[in-house]
């Protein structure tokens, strides 16, 4: 092709890349009455994909592909936290609390044909024990013998046992009713050891390019930074999952570029929506059935040191809680956020669902801060990200506070910066904050952020430095406790606690958005999986094609 061709079809295709789109769904299903098989998924992400390797991916880019590619011992239901059984046929926690046994089922392989057996996964647990650049050892701590392998001074971890092919058993150090939760994380999916030992074992890149597939998909091709393709793969246990043929996610495409490919046709499903979008889609009845929302397992706020002044007079943290109204950031971040009255998320195991926010009050956020010798409020230092959203809500927190009389100077600093400075004991006393959960349990919130284990003097989880020995005990006895619902009384007195206490600026907690194709049937955004295509099928023409409107 001559320059000047070439020029005139880059030209071509922008001028019709520009063309307006129809603002309404442009296909409609079928109308098949049960689940078939075929057809190609696409969808995109704004992010890349960092690593396909189970044992070091801890980004949400990477997750969206592993789910789909390795399964674990247990798994949640599709629309909810509850557990159920995936490559284990059933599980039990032994009398002492300290025993996990699980079977698995039979007939199990990978991709390849290779049989699992229990082995495979004490290959994988030892394997993220071992590695230094895994993100999840610590997840497994509880486990006997974990610590003798991560140091180096043991060749194996005891705790980890293959009783024979189906059976596995995980002996913990100490109780932690938790530990449940942490087998559904993709670190701890199975890889036979001659298969990890041929990738490279003890390299982060080895097994990078994609571990050997236990879930319903298989990797085809991958164009690192452009686009990964999943292919359904035979053999897989489950016939009510993997009713696609293909998946295929597009990399590093901007938010706002997604949803005009998806009005022509080119993805079929879009989250995290810029707000014009959302906004519109929100008000026309005919995308509503085809729009999904969902509290995920996340809390945003504000944090505060509460061993500096002001902060370490409970009133005034009561105060600015009183302060903020949570009607700006619900209209800030057009409707995508639930009013939070501390850190566990709407749905969740413990949360006390009988605690309200705290309300917009400025007059008794003006009464206890006299009451604690701030008449006249004081000036303090924010620190937050340069982000669009962070500044906007920064700013109009800073207003809320005036009200009230506190002078807020808004600090920007970069994410290195922010993280490197704000879990350390003489970092910024007031910032922006915020957590997801690994799991949904009070375990992977309550403790890492707010048990006075996790206080250190740099880099601490626990960044508002807050202790309360009261707290601590039903932490501690929560954590051991088998009974779920004694359990789950116990957390309920530790939101309450919590949330008088106010280390934080309670806040919100954000909600997820996707639109679907009106063919793409049986989606639900899940609460820890977000983007889970496993039991989603096309319903469309006899030829694979959309039927059009």
């Amino acid at each position: 092709m001559t320059r000047f061709g070439g020029l005139a079809l880059a030209c071509w295709v922008a001028l019709a890349a520009c063309e307006p789109a129809p603002r309404g769904p442009r296909w409609v299903p079928a109308g098949a009455s049960e689940p078939r098989r075929g057809g190609t998924l696409r969808f995109a992400t704004a992010g890349a994909i960092h690593t396909l390797d189970p044992a070091i991916a801890y980004d949400e880019v990477s997750f969206y592909a592993l789910h789909h590619l390795v399964d674990t011992l247990l798994d949640y239901e599709r629309d909810g936290f509850e557990l159920v059984p995936r490559l284990a046929e059933r599980w039990q926690l032994e009398p002492d609390g300290v025993t996990y046994r699980f079977w698995l089922r039979d007939g199990l392989t990978y991709e390849d044909g290779t049989p699992i057996v229990a082995a495979d996964f004490k290959t994988s647990l030892e394997r993220a024990l071992r590695l230094p650049d895994s993100p999840f050892g610590s997840f497994l701590a509880d486990v006997e013998g974990a610590a003798a392998l991560s140091a180096g001074t043991a060749t194996t971890c005891t705790g980890i046992t293959a009783v024979s092919d189906r059976e596995l058993e995980i002996r913990l150090a100490r109780p932690n009713a938790a530990f449940a939760y942490v087998v559904t994380m993709t670190f701890t999916s199975p890889q036979p050891a001659a298969h990890v030992t041929a990738a490279g074992d003890g390299r982060v890149d080895g097994l990078r390019r994609g571990p050997l597939a236990s879930g319903p998909y298989r990797v085809e091709q991958w164009a690192e930074g452009r686009r990964l393709v999943l292919r359904r793969r035979d053999g897989y246990h489950d016939a009510s999952r993997g009713y696609l043929e293909r998946l295929v996610l597009h990399e590093n495409v901007p938010r706002d570029t997604q949803f005009l490919m998806f009005e022509r046709g080119e993805l079929d499903a879009v989250d995290k929506l810029p707000a014009p979008d959302y906004l519109w889609l929100r008000e026309q009845p005919a995308w509503a059935p085809y729009l999904h929302t969902r509290p995920l397992m996340n809390a945003f706020g504000a944090r505060m040191n509460v061993r500096r002044e002001p902060f370490d007079d409970r009133r005034v943290r009561q105060a600015l809680n009183f302060a903020l109204d949570k009607q700006h950031t619900y209209k800030l971040l057009a409707g995508t956020t639930v009013p939070s009255h501390g850190l566990l998320a709407p749905g969740m195991f413990g949360r006390d669902d009988t605690l309200a926010p705290y309300p917009h009050d400025p007059a008794r956020a003006r009464q206890l801060l006299a009451e604690a010798g701030y008449p006249d409020g004081f000036e303090v230092e924010y620190v937050t990200v340069p982000d669009d959203e962070t500044e906007k809500l920064a700013q109009s927190m800073q207003a809320d506070l005036a009200e009230v009389g506190v002078r807020m100077r808004i600090s920007l600093v970069s994410w290195p910066t922010y993280l490197t400075t704000v879990g350390r004991a003489d970092g910024p006393a007031f910032s922006f904050t915020s957590w997801v959960g690994d799991y949904p349990d009070p375990t992977s919130f309550l403790d890492v952020r707010f048990h006075s284990r996790a206080i250190a003097d740099e880099g601490a989880t626990n960044d508002t430095f807050y202790a309360n020995p009261e707290l601590d005990r039903l932490l501690d006895r929560a954590r051991g406790e088998p009974d779920r619902e004694a359990r789950a009384a116990l957390y309920r007195q530790a939101e309450r606690i919590l949330h008088a206490d106010a280390p934080w600026i309670w806040d919100y907690h954000r909600t997820a958005v996707e639109v679907t194709q009106p063919y793409v049937r049986d989606y639900v955004l899940h609460p820890v999986w977000i983007r889970d295509f496993t039991s989603v099928w096309l319903d469309v023409g006899p030829d694979g094609e959309p039927v059009p409107r």
